[in-house]
């Protein structure tokens, strides 16, 4: 295992700032996801850990070797730096069987042939390929490439495992069980892994904690649970999970609803102008009466839940209710919300 700690790391493409003084300690063993759209500079930091790219500010240190610094003018190329790396692609290749993908790292190490044998069907059972070591990737399907893939980066035993966006290409269920078999082994082994996404349910349901980044700065460090309740922005609030967002006015300590008597507390204490934002899952619908009265305009059957568009005073409101049945509430419904764990942010 190994500990790594990013201290106040720039990365800059001439005029343009990738990564903007990106600061954080990853414990022994933790699994931390870095989590953010497309462009927010999660790969390019990622890569910078790993070593493909050369950080313009600060210094990374992975146990307690610093890999990188500005400071020092010292850098690591990344087979100096104790790393396994599984990418979006896989990168298995083609001509070698599963056995001398998974063994090619330890055969460049030199290790003894039949220690590199034992150690390669180890980590083939430990990902369940055990069966399949003289297969090619061609005969293969995705998720067990993929395993292959991951078997290749932990067989020389890291102390630390890089994952960049390794689940993309896969199907929905199977992205799904590939969270769990990955999570699985590197409880296992115990290793330290920096996991890179853009899927916010793999960040969640994975990780011990979560940095959530967007145009190149951390938005906010946290476990998947502090997050999704307490979102340090609206950005975050946005990203993480499913979000109605209400234009408010404050009046003293309550923020009401624009154009309405309802209000809230101003818990953020902003001034002015606020963003009222309640999850689906938090408001309550009923037919007898509540907080706001409102319209359905519409409703999308999604199996174990019925999502409903409720206009309430002119704001269009989201709410999904478990084991709903599609036709006891029809489209032109009058009906009743009652919102629970109400956030306020500042308007901008």
């Amino acid at each position: 295992m190994a500990e790594v700690r990013i201290e106040h790391v720039f990365k800059r493409f001439g005029a343009v700032t990738a990564v903007n003084d990106f600061d954080l300690v990853v414990k022994d063993g933790e699994f931390v996801s870095i989590l953010g759209p497309s462009g927010c500079g999660k790969t390019t930091t990622l890569r910078m850990i790993a070593g493909f790219e050369r950080a313009t500010e600060g210094e990374i240190y992975i146990g307690d070797h610093c890999v990188s610094s500005s400071i020092k003018g010292s850098f690591a190329p990344p087979e100096k730096r104790d790393i396994g790396m599984v990418f979006q692609s896989y990168a298995v290749w083609p001509h070698m069987t599963v056995a001398e993908n998974v063994g090619y790292p330890l055969k460049i190490q030199k290790v003894d042939k039949k220690e590199r044998e034992e150690r390669v069907q180890k980590m083939l059972e430990l990902v369940h390929l055990g069966e399949y070591s003289k297969r090619y990737p061609h005969q293969l399907s995705g998720g067990q490439q993929q395993r292959v893939a991951l078997a290749r980066a932990l067989v020389a035993q890291p102390g630390l495992l890089l994952l960049d966006e390794p689940l993309s290409n896969l199907d929905a269920k199977l992205r799904e069980s590939m969270r769990f078999e990955i999570l699985a082994i590197q409880k296992e082994l115990g290793i330290t892994v920096v996991y890179v996404t853009h899927d916010q349910g793999e960040a969640m349901a994975m990780s011990d904690r979560v940095v959530v980044m967007s145009a190149g700065v951390v938005q906010q460090i946290g476990a998947p649970h502090e997050i999704y309740t307490k979102p340090a922005n609206k950005m975050v609030a946005d990203f993480i999970g499913l979000v109605n967002f209400i234009d408010g006015e404050v009046k003293g300590d309550r923020v009401f609803i624009k154009g309405s008597n309802v209000s809230f507390p101003n818990t953020a204490k902003v001034t002015g102008e606020a963003t009222i934002a309640v999850r689906p899952e938090n408001i309550t619908m009923s037919l007898s009466g509540g907080q706001m009265e409102g319209q359905v305009t519409h409703r999308f059957y999604l199996g174990d839940a019925v999502d409903y568009r409720v206009n309430v005073h002119g704001h269009d409101i989201r709410v999904i209710v478990k084991g709903a049945d599609i036709d006891a509430i029809p489209d032109g419904s009058k009906v009743y919300l009652d919102f629970d764990r109400v956030m306020v942010f500042d308007r901008n």
